[in-house]
């Protein structure tokens, strides 16, 4: 049974990246997402259940990141003058991810989504295991051609290498040295394309992608057909010490929200296994951390079962992404995040249009299903995890 777990999964992302398509937080094809889900649900003779998920739309423009540019612009052109604006730089932009979070999660919850939830029999007693991934797709940016998208990507790296340049000439600056004037002139310059670039291109993907939304294949098509298929086969062996259940929550993209709105009610003492782009690379990831400033640690029993089942899995942290694992791990529950990477076209293709099922790699499915089949005969059989730092 194991062995197609990769083609089941395969099966469900053509059915909803190919066949429905953009799935918008809210929207029509979310809904019919959520609707397929229900049914392969069925099928497999589990009883899914609706929850409604309040979520804050995204708003018509948000200036953060284009002020946040302009700054840049200021800072590096007054390295000499007024140093103490570049000085503080890199901690504005290592803040900038974080600050973009609180505005979101402060925004008001106008409109619906839905979860869906399903759970296998257990005995009473058992602890709670729950394959979490977001049914809908992000915005798409509104860059298409290859450059014009790589740039795009880099565009806090390149922001935080200036700035830390602008930070040093300024201590340089604050401890009475006189910059020589080219020096003050290059990083000026160096501010300018950097503060520039980010201002322009956050203010013209706002305008610019409104209405267009990616197919969402890697993310999260795949999140999504790896859990079906583990619902599948799990529904054909069920563990006996473990209960798990399958969570598929709408509205991540708009903030979360979904994971927000079945985090407030979930059961203390429920784990949570957090599955998004799992579906392209040579690589298998597990979050290590959400957030730069004060971040969320996640939980090391689930990282050291992922290591046990997966040696070769290795620990990142998310400075700037964050994921449906997090709004569990503020609650106190314990939360783990699984992601593929190496693959160049996928990341390339995060949050565009060219999120497509041709990115699709089955071997990462199989990696990240078969992984998981592991860790769930870990937990069942209360074997004590290697809780060793390898890969963090």
């Amino acid at each position: 049974m194991t062995d197609s777990l990769s083609a089941r999964a395969l099966d469900h992302i053509r059915a909803l990246a190919r066949d429905i398509g953009p799935r918008p937080a809210g929207s029509e094809p979310e809904r019919r997402a959520f609707d397929y889900i229900a049914e392969q649900l069925r099928a497999c003779g589990y009883e899914p259940q609706t929850r409604p998920a309040p979520f804050a739309p995204l708003p018509r423009f948000n200036p953060l990141h284009t002020l946040a540019g302009l700054l840049i612009i200021v800072g590096c052109w007054s390295v000499a003058t007024i140093p103490i604006i570049a000085l503080g730089l890199p901690l504005m932009i290592a803040a900038l991810p974080q600050i973009a979070r609180l505005m979101v999660r402060r925004r008001s919850r106008t409109a619906l989504s839905q979860n869906l939830v399903a759970f296998a029999p257990a005995p009473k007693g058992k602890p709670t295991l729950i394959f979490c991934a977001h049914a809908d797709s992000a915005r798409a940016i509104a860059f298409q051609h290859r450059r014009w998208r790589w740039l795009y990507s880099r565009t806090l790296f390149i922001a935080m290498r200036v700035s830390i340049l602008a930070a040093v000439a300024a201590v340089i600056a604050l401890i009475g040295i006189t910059l020589p004037g080219a020096i003050t002139i290059i990083i000026g310059l160096a501010g300018a394309f950097a503060g520039g670039w980010m201002a322009l291109a956050d203010t013209l993907n706002q305008i610019a992608h409104r209405n267009r939304y990616s197919p969402g294949a890697n993310d999260n098509a795949s999140g999504v057909g790896v859990v079906l298929a583990l619902a599948e086969h799990f529904a054909h062996h069920p563990p006996s010490g473990i209960r798990l259940g399958f969570l598929f929550t709408g509205a991540e993209e708009t903030g979360l929200h979904g994971a927000e709105s079945f985090a407030e009610s979930a059961e203390r003492g429920t784990m949570i296994l957090n599955f998004d782009m799992v579906g392209a690379g040579s690589r298998l990831h597990f979050v290590t951390a959400d957030g730069t400033l004060f971040p969320l640690r996640t939980d090391e029993k689930l990282s050291a079962a992922i290591r046990r089942a997966y040696p070769q899995a290795t620990g990142i942290p998310y400075s700037v992404r964050s994921g449906d694992f997090a709004p569990f791990l503020r609650r106190g529950l314990a939360a783990a995040s699984l992601q593929t990477g190496g693959s160049s076209e996928a990341e390339l293709a995060y949050h565009t249009s060219f999120d497509t099922i041709e990115l699709i790699d089955s071997s990462a499915l199989e990696m990240a299903a078969q992984t998981t089949v592991r860790v769930v005969e870990i937990l069942s059989t209360k074997k004590p995890p290697d809780s060793s730092p390898g890969g963090l």
